[in-house]
């Protein structure tokens, strides 16, 4: 079990890779990844079929495989697999630039909980900025306000809801009682976070182009998951779960 830090203290960092079947961006982005940055890496692999893990287990990286379906799914198995005091999650598919890695220890030892790189700030650059039409933005922006306007404390908010290049430290983690499986895990991560009052920093990043095809996250799909997970943490108010209720689905706790 990871020890509760101070603020100055100095930290081991967990890299939690997320992977499935994304061969293509790993091999252009494997040595851009500044891995001594970080005091250990785990791959969560998604059941790929195109050899990802085995790129990764001829590294000498550890791979871990996931145990059901769902982006959630895998940020839970790789919290049981680490043995940080923080946990790093990182999506090699071009998007999330793995320059931005060795950042977020400084802000971690500062004593912030939850470490957020905001496409969604002044200096930042979302991956639509250059489109007259931005339906992942905006949308972006509206689950980011609702959950602010709903859940903030005094000084504490997010600005991007939906980014998966996230660290935070395991004692905040195990805190937020997490139980939802999908893509909108990022999502629930922030509420709790608002709802718990956790130190959230958020720094400028820019958003890169995905290698190897189209995202698996459609747009309409996810905004209607997250509208769901939205009412289902409002219909909860301030509550975040015990142990034991984080291990039913959001849909069956709905009913609880």
């Amino acid at each position: 079990m990871s020890s509760v830090l101070s603020q100055g203290d100095i930290m081991k960092l967990s890299l939690a890779v997320l992977v499935m079947n994304e061969i293509e961006a790993i091999r252009e982005m494997y040595d851009k990844i500044p891995w001594n940055a970080v005091d250990e890496v785990v791959v969560v692999d998604g059941n790929s079929k195109d050899g990802t893990p085995e790129f990764f287990k001829s590294k000498g990286i550890r791979v871990v495989t996931q145990k059901a379906r769902g982006m959630g799914e895998a940020m839970l198995n790789a919290r049981e697999a680490v043995t940080g005091d923080a946990i790093l999650y990182y999506h090699p598919d071009g998007n999330e630039d793995p320059v931005e890695i060795p950042k977020f220890r400084a802000f971690l030892e500062q004593g912030y909980d939850f470490v957020i790189p905001s496409r969604m700030l002044r200096e930042s650059f979302n991956e639509e900025d250059a489109k007259l039409i931005k339906p992942r933005k905006w949308a972006n922006l509206f689950f980011a306000f609702i959950a602010n306007f709903l859940w903030h404390k005094q000084g504490i908010h997010a600005t991007d809801v939906t980014q998966g290049f996230r660290a935070v430290t395991c004692e905040a983690f195990d805190r937020m009682n997490l139980n939802e499986r999908g893509a909108t895990m990022d999502y629930q991560m922030v509420i709790r976070a608002l709802k718990l009052g956790l130190k959230i920093h958020e720094f400028p990043t820019r958003e890169g182009k995905r290698i190897g095809g189209e995202t698996k996250f459609k747009s309409i799909p996810t905004g209607l998951r997250m509208l769901r997970i939205f009412f289902y943490e409002l219909f909860h108010g301030n509550k975040v779960f015990t142990p034991a209720e984080k291990n039913l689905p959001a849909k069956e706790l709905a009913l609880k």
